[in-house]
């Protein structure tokens, strides 16, 4: 043995280059073993986009609008009670102004035509918030006449029929005769607990109809804040150019025929509202 039990060059070699191939293996296999759970792992583009659900975020899924109350509400109704005792306010139209004969006034007919125990009460230029006379000096508004009303016992609605509003466009502020029409339907329920209120907003042969429709909006904003059915003449179009001149007594007030009109629309409204 002439290398002195040295080990030779070429067996170190052969020894190391095993060793690196083993290593390089073991290497391998820890790379394609499972990682851990809490491992954290890169994420690519390709895996942040793999067919994700769609989220809240996207646009098209958004909710749509809460609907406002003035543009898709459904109309209220009212609760007929199983004994119907009526009671009609309003102004010089509930009075029959214009008719031959004031039972021949709208009220009177549809009082007629329901059925019911009624009583009608109409004074001439008074309104929600309109008191009457020249400066709005009478104290006419309807709900010092409801609290007049329920003073009597011997006399209880349990359903409220209140028309105006034409006489309310002589108050400058369209807020005030809002606020009004809902203090009065809310002071008729605190009079007669249970009533149901049905609201008939201002009406009147054309051109004088054109004119009152911001009052309209007025008294129908008050009704939807007391969360009373409203019958809207005014949109509905029940006096028209074309009809208007057969049914005007004065330019500002519905003849006979006027009154009997205006009693059809609102029993096919009221039809409506009932439950």
């Amino acid at each position: 043995m002439g290398n002195g039990g040295r080990i030779p060059e070429w067996v170190k070699y052969a020894a190391l280059l095993v060793l690196a191939v083993a290593a390089f293996g073991v290497a391998a296999i820890a790379l394609m073993g499972p990682r851990g759970v809490d491992e954290t792992v890169p994420v690519t583009a390709s895996a942040s986009v793999a067919a994700p659900a769609p989220t809240a975020s996207v646009a098209p899924t958004s909710p749509a609008p809460t609907p406002t109350a003035t543009a898709t509400a459904p109309q209220p109704g009212i609760e007929l009670p199983a004994e119907p005792v009526l009671l009609v306010m309003g102004d010089s139209y509930t009075a029959g102004v214009g008719a031959d004969q004031p039972d021949q006034g709208w009220a009177y007919l549809v009082a007629g035509q329901l059925g019911y125990p009624t009583n009608i009460d109409g004074v001439g230029g008074t309104g929600f918030a309109w008191g009457g006379g020249g400066q709005d000096q009478l104290a006419g508004e309807y709900e010092i006449r409801l609290r007049e009303i329920a003073a009597n016992p011997a006399f209880v609605p349990n359903v409220l029929i209140l028309q105006g509003g034409q006489n309310d466009s002589q108050v400058p502020n369209a807020e005030e005769v809002t606020a009004a029409t809902a203090q009065t339907i809310e002071a008729a329920r605190r009079f007669w607990p249970g009533i149901q209120v049905v609201v008939l907003g201002p009406s009147a042969p054309q051109p004088l109809a054109e004119e009152l429709r911001g009052v309209n909006s007025a008294v129908r904003a008050g009704a939807a804040a007391a969360g009373a059915p409203f019958v809207d003449a005014i949109e509905a179009g029940w006096f028209t150019v074309a009809n208007s001149p057969g049914f005007d007594a004065d330019g500002a007030h519905p003849n006979s025929a006027g009154h009997a009109y205006m009693a059809e629309k609102f029993l096919e409204a009221w039809a409506t509202l009932v439950q």
